[in-house]
């Protein structure tokens, strides 16, 4: 109850202001609410916060929108629900709690064991996600508190398996290999968001796999080109495009469409991608029809270095336009290689890599080596054979 004889302050305490409206708005119970079948439901889940740190002005502009929302519904007679929450970030959280341990503590996650790592990363959760919430609160975010969830509490952890299991058992879902960004620091796979990629200079190598048996007029070697030449241990067919002359038509009509509508500072360089073409056609189409067909009666390459014998496959990855027009194919290492293994399933894929970055028993000789040093003594070893 206002106190009449009460004397004003001379300044006004915005923040014992706003904590004594705050505190009064969730005593009266503003924020909650409960299924009512007299009023129409309006619902916003707050896209949950990661716990890895505090939130940024990004999230005071994101929900200071969902506030507007959701307090106008609540005065046009909706019965809206705000509900709160923090998501665990998976990968992010533990990089970040193993970071924190190896700096504070000179210790890895293996000195700790896994039950102490998961204590530390639960410390962590309850730490920022209490600051987290704090500055909702503090941003005046209406939320219904009462229903404030975490994504790894058991009734969110259950709800997923649950989903997971029913999407399995109508055929929607299922497991099999695929290709994942690893961390050898961290020991796990990571998902594409949380890659950075960097340019750096590298080499472009030039690689000829030796054509089993071949028949007069045949090449006795497939040229391919590569600036990852060690990965080629792990290679499970070379490809060469299914259709080489309809790919170049279709680049040359393109191309004759850009010179049209080309500024005339940009004409030259496309004229110039033009004639190329031509002139690629001119030389080379009779080869790459010729690797074509040798692809569609099953040849066979050996595969350098090695005692595998690979195939010669005719798909689209291949570019008719590009080098020999041949490309290797390395399933296991490479996003665009496992999509030919998509179309193409018998080459198969072969993984050379361990768990720490070293080259495993599939890579034979070089097994044990890093990359760099598998690279070097790869190059070294096919200059030796004329390869």
């Amino acid at each position: 109850m206002n106190d009449p004889t009460r004397q004003l302050p001379n300044r006004f305490d915005y923040a014992e202001a706003q904590d004594r409206i705050y505190r009064g708005w969730e005593e009266a119970g503003y924020f909650h609410a409960e299924p009512d079948s007299t009023k129409q439901p309006f619902t916003i889940v707050i896209p949950p916060p990661n716990v890895t740190g505090a939130l940024h002005l990004g999230h005071a502009l994101n929900n200071t929108l969902q506030d507007v929302l959701i307090r106008m519904k609540r005065m046009q007679g909706f019965n809206a629900l705000w509900m709160p929450g923090t998501d665990h970030a998976g990968i992010a959280t533990q990089a970040v709690v193993e970071r924190r341990l190896r700096e504070e503590e000179g210790k890895t996650r293996h000195d700790l064991g896994r039950e102490a790592l998961v204590d530390r990363i639960w410390q962590w959760k309850a730490q920022y996600e209490a600051r987290i919430l704090n500055q909702l609160k503090r941003m005046g975010c209406s939320c219904d508190w009462q229903r404030t969830r975490f994504t790894l509490d058991e009734t969110c952890a259950r709800a997923v398996r649950s989903t997971f299991f029913d999407l399995f058992q109508k055929g929607l879902i299922y497991r099999g290999k695929r290709l994942v960004n690893w961390d050898t620091f961290l020991q796990t796979a990571v998902s594409d968001d949380e890659v950075f990629h960097e340019e750096v200079k590298g080499h472009f190598y030039h690689l000829r796999y030796p054509v089993i048996d071949p028949r007069p007029g045949e090449p006795t070697h497939v040229t391919i080109a590569t600036t990852r030449p060690e990965t080629m241990l792990g290679d499970t067919a070379v490809a060469v495009h299914p259709d080489p002359a309809a790919a170049l038509d279709k680049l040359e009509a393109e191309l004759r469409e850009r010179l049209e509508k080309a500024p005339a500072k940009e004409k030259e360089g496309v004229q110039q991608q033009l004639d190329n073409i031509i002139e690629r056609r001119a030389s080379k189409l009779a080869a790459l029809e010729q690797l074509r067909d040798m692809a569609l009666a099953g040849r066979m390459l050996q595969l350098p270095l090695t005692d595998r014998q690979i195939p010669l496959i005719a798909d689209v990855w291949a570019e008719p336009e590009m080098g020999s027009g041949c490309v290797k194919i390395t399933p296991a290492h490479d996003p665009n290689d496992y999509e030919v293994w998509q179309r193409n399933a018998a080459i198969g894929a072969i993984n050379i890599l361990n768990p720490d970055g070293t080259l495993n028993e599939n890579a034979g000789a070089y097994q044990g080596q890093t990359m760099p040093a598998a690279r070097k003594q790869v190059v070294a070893a096919l200059e030796e054979q004329g390869l």
